[in-house]
């Protein structure tokens, strides 16, 4: 136990090691959220019975949301070729009480909603069920590199190389789209994020394995453990009350970068030292943990304003396990070193 505490591959020691795993995570994770799709002008509806509509970028409750553009197949005689002006919105009968028709506002719509499990359609149960399917692939390529990355010498390389490596397939999918590109390519760049994280890992796992067998288990159940119970906390809480939290998770995402990245130059025999690693590591369990509840309900809303790309929604959710779980594996390894 002793030389697994004071030995790590590559030329590093081992606290800057776990240090730089870490922040390789919080600067995926911000490049995650700064790549959104590009928008182009709205478009006018088609002769054959198709309209392009284009949602509002203004922001909302919700959250800030670029133009999404959404083909929706209409029966022509119902939509009559044209588009509904405003005078027939203001116009429009009134209701049985003798009031006229309008929307529900957003306080009376959260009333009726109930929890957001009782609002989900057959659509977006169905695009659940693929993203965490495409989540799970993902975790065992993960697994399946870390284990050939261990058992030969790629296990010597530093995380620093197929960390950054992780990145390059990483932003080819955020700026690739499913309707332009073929489902083959997208599909090999996330499997190559999800094996480069997973050999990115293998030196941790080392150092875990030498302090006790049974770590690595251990931290893999306590963490599907809290990500089973914030998806279902996220589900039976009211729709859209989880993604208020965005913006205080990307702040607190950012200064746990900001300690990552000091982390890196201070010295492990500085006083500054053991406070921001307590920072990063305490710190990033408790924000990833709620990112999990926060990217639940931020994926159903965005299918149901026409983004169903399953493979983007899985990388968010994929990065909040990898992260959870070095945490937590940390955390044992300590409590075995005690």
């Amino acid at each position: 136990q002793d030389s697994a505490k004071e030995t790590s591959p590559g030329p590093w020691p081992a606290a800057h090691t776990r240090t730089l795993s870490m922040s390789f995570m919080f600067g995926v994770r911000a490049a995650r959220l700064s790549l959104r799709c590009p928008t182009g002008p709205a478009s006018r509806p088609s002769s054959m019975g198709h309209s392009l509509r284009c949602y509002s970028s203004r922001p909302s409750r919700f959250g800030n949301k670029k133009r999404t553009q959404v083909l929706e197949q209409e029966p022509e005689a119902a939509r009559g070729g044209d588009w509904v002006s405003q005078s027939q919105v203001k116009e429009a009968p009134p209701t049985a009480a003798g009031a006229p028709a309008t929307f529900p506002s957003y306080e009376q719509r959260q009333q009726q909603a109930g929890s957001q499990y009782e609002s989900l359609s057959d659509g977006v149960v169905a695009h659940m069920r693929r993203v965490y399917a495409t989540l799970a692939t993902g975790i065992g390529i993960s697994a399946a590199a870390s284990v050939t990355a261990m058992a030969t010498p790629l296990g010597l390389v530093h995380p620093l190389i197929p960390g950054l490596g992780a990145m390059v397939p990483l932003l080819g999918l955020m700026y690739t789209s499913k309707h332009t590109h073929s489902q083959t390519l997208r599909a090999g760049l996330f499997a190559a994020f999800t094996g480069l994280s997973g050999w990115a890992m293998a030196p941790l796992l080392l150092v875990a394995l030498k302090v006790s067998p049974a770590i690595v288990p251990q931290a893999l159940a306590i963490t599907t453990g809290l990500f089973g119970t914030m998806t279902a906390l996220s589900l039976f809480a009211k729709p859209g009350s989880m993604l208020r939290l965005g913006v205080p998770l990307g702040a607190g995402m950012l200064m746990l970068l900001g300690c990552g990245v000091a982390g890196m130059f201070v010295p492990v025999t500085s006083a500054w030292y053991p406070l921001l690693h307590s920072i990063n590591l305490y710190g990033g369990l408790g924000i990833f943990t709620l990112y999990i509840a926060y990217d639940t309900q931020n994926m159903i809303n965005e299918y149901e304003m026409g983004e169903d790309d399953h493979l983007k929604h899985a990388v968010d959710l994929f990065i909040n396990f990898k992260v959870i779980f070095q945490r937590v594996l940390l955390l044992l390894m300590g409590r075995s070193d005690d």
